[in-house]
């Protein structure tokens, strides 16, 4: 009896990670509109269809590894030297994944935060409710913070994981490189 227990357990436990797997490298990125804390609307395929490669750091501000890659400053030099203001061959979107977050902890005014988040970053920061996003965090698999991709201008999504700005810089290379 013990044995069938373990061998039903063993399998729940398989299912459930196979529910919420991260997206595979080279599927298809889900498309999204979303309005960041400064009111502006994004909409993925629009930068896509603009030949850049998008890079999505999904996190959470109660969330200790992903306050140590924010603060690791890749995404910020990312942005700095290949998003608008640089070569403007990037964009880079911060995303708040936990849907009961308050708009005040990405400032570091509440009890369940690592921090001011906003102060000091200059690409766009989204904060997912469920009625700003739905069912983002789900559409992409989102099952751990932070969960770093890069998307490819052909809309082929990849992990990067907490990478440093030279292996993301090698990414954006072999985006270019698979549309050639």
């Amino acid at each position: 009896m013990m044995h069938r227990f373990t061998i039903i357990l063993l399998g729940l436990v398989i299912l459930n990670f196979n529910l919420s797997a991260q997206l595979d490298d080279g599927t298809l990125a889900p498309d999204w509109t979303l309005s960041d804390l400064d009111g502006n609307q994004h909409t993925l395929s629009d930068y896509l269809d603009q030949g850049k490669s998008v890079f999505l750091t999904f996190s959470a501000t109660w969330c200790g590894p992903c306050w140590n890659y924010h603060n690791s400053g890749a995404m910020d030099q990312m942005w700095d030297e290949k998003g608008p203001n640089g070569t403007d061959e990037v964009m880079v979107f911060f995303i708040e994944s936990d849907y009961s977050t308050a708009e005040s902890c990405l400032y570091g005014n509440c009890g369940n935060t690592q921090g001011d988040w906003v102060s000091n970053t200059d690409y766009p920061i989204i904060n997912l409710t469920s009625s700003n996003g739905g069912s983002v965090g789900t559409d992409y698999g989102i099952s751990y913070y932070p969960t770093v991709y890069v998307v490819c201008p052909s809309g082929r999504i990849f992990e990067t994981g907490q990478a440093n700005y030279t292996e993301l810089e090698t990414y954006v290379t072999s985006c270019e490189m698979a549309i050639t």
